[in-house]
């Protein structure tokens, strides 16, 4: 699945654009909304996206203003923009962001259909160029740095201090200030290829991390990895950016998507949400060591902020079946029907990596989580219908929908009938 975000100031263009795409492309492209270029990048800040269509006139934060941040921190987002401008001037700094399309609003739905199935193709082309042409250069690539690799675990193990390894090993890092920690780890299926798996995590991890932060990568166990880095100074391309690259959850999940298209593995990762000073590397180590020996599932990838209690399922921490997470999930979407109900926000309520959580909910409920909101909006709908006192809107606003067109497609879509016909239906009975 894709995941694409939708900028636009008027609300109801933003709506059309979530519900059309939405509908024309099915489970194939997940859609957010933002009304702004500042909403926009709150979002961004909460997992990586595939795809970008952004409005150019909007107030505060224009945006050719937001394409010059995306393509400077978001490298890899395909960009494309619905104007109602057909503006020269305007193209031609579009194109200077290396824009994908640039589609007039004027313009029909297949032309903005083939714009994102454009953008579309071209993310598939850059994770195959970069699978291939990765899996070439590391191939070839001899591990280097084992000197200061070692007395870089000498440190975070505990058993140098700052004073006995400053100045034998050279480096990028600052160790007079804080840094971001996180631990990774990797399943070894086949010890004759641990080299090459460690240097996809290495290659997948420098993808995202330069040219943003200095950065030392320590090979702290057979199949796991510790990371220190420092974010260097920003220069003001879009100050808010500094925001999200302090949390480097976004580079986490980019990273986790890049080392799988090498390796066809999932990586686990624990990482600080405080920067971390010297002193304190090798407790954190221990703490982050502990949590990590509990996330034994490899068969998706899981990333945990270092404040998240991990407690795997079980039947002493489930009911059956459903983990504590999975049942928060249930009775939010429950509860909710009326609001965002997508993958990410939802595991934004329980903590959770996206992709964690969509695993762990197929595996407990036996559907994804996309399908059962669909299951449950309906649900809802067939009980309202049976009562005349509601009226169609009324009951697309409940399940999410404001607009009682796109409501009634997508009844359609799931039972067969329109709202309409399932009242009648229900009368005539």
């Amino acid at each position: 699945m894709y995941r694409m975000i939708v900028v636009d100031d008027e609300a109801a263009i933003t709506d059309w654009l979530e519900q059309a795409i939405s509908e024309h492309f099915g489970g194939m492209v997940e859609v957010y909304k933002a009304y702004s270029a500042d909403e926009c990048l709150d979002l961004m800040a909460m997992g990586s996206f595939h795809i970008l269509m952004t409005d150019i006139s909007m107030p505060f934060v224009s945006g050719l203003d937001l394409l010059k941040a995306i393509s400077v921190y978001h490298p890899k987002t395909k960009k494309l923009v619905l104007s109602a401008h057909d503006n020269f001037d305007y193209a031609k700094r579009a194109i200077g962001f290396e824009v994908t399309a640039y589609v007039l609003k004027s313009e029909g739905d297949e032309v903005l259909f083939e714009a994102v199935e454009k953008a579309i193709a071209e993310v598939e082309s850059d994770q195959e160029m970069f699978r291939l042409t990765e899996k070439l250069k590391l191939q070839s690539q001899k591990w280097d740095g084992a000197i200061r690799n070692s007395h870089l675990r000498c440190l975070i193990y505990g058993e140098i201090g700052l004073d006995e390894f400053d100045g034998r090993v050279g480096g990028t890092l600052d160790f007079s200030r804080p840094m971001e920690m996180a631990l990774l780890a990797i399943e070894v299926r086949d010890v004759s290829q641990r080299a090459f798996v460690m240097m996809a995590l290495e290659s997948s991890l420098a993808e995202f991390l330069k040219p943003h932060f200095s950065y030392e990568l320590v090979e702290t166990g057979v199949s796991e990895v510790t990371l220190l880095a420092q974010l260097n100074n920003l220069g003001g391309v879009y100050g808010e950016a500094a925001i999200f690259l302090k949390s480097l959850f976004v580079m986490y999940e980019n990273t986790q998507e890049s080392f799988y298209h090498l390796t066809g593995q999932y990586v686990n990762i624990i990482y600080s949400t405080q920067a971390v000073s010297v002193a304190s590397l090798h407790t954190k180590y221990i703490q982050f060591k502990e949590t990590m020996q509990k996330c034994c599932d490899f068969n998706c990838s899981i990333i945990l902020p270092e404040t998240t209690k991990y407690e795997a399922s079980s039947p002493s921490n489930a009911t059956n079946g459903i983990s504590r997470e999975i049942g928060i999930v249930l009775k939010y979407i429950n509860q909710n029907m009326d609001k965002d109900l997508s993958l990410i926000m939802l595991a934004d309520v329980v903590y959770l990596n996206s992709s964690y959580l969509s695993h762990l909910f197929k595996q407990q409920v036996g559907m994804n989580i996309s399908d059962y909101v669909k299951v449950e909006r309906i649900r809802i709908c067939k009980e309202m219908l049976t009562d005349p006192k509601y009226k169609i809107h009324e009951i697309a606003h409940k399940v999410g929908y404001d607009n009682a067109s796109y409501f009634s497609r997508f009844f359609k879509k799931m039972t067969g009938i329109t709202p309409q016909e399932y009242r009648k239906h229900l009368s005539i009975e």
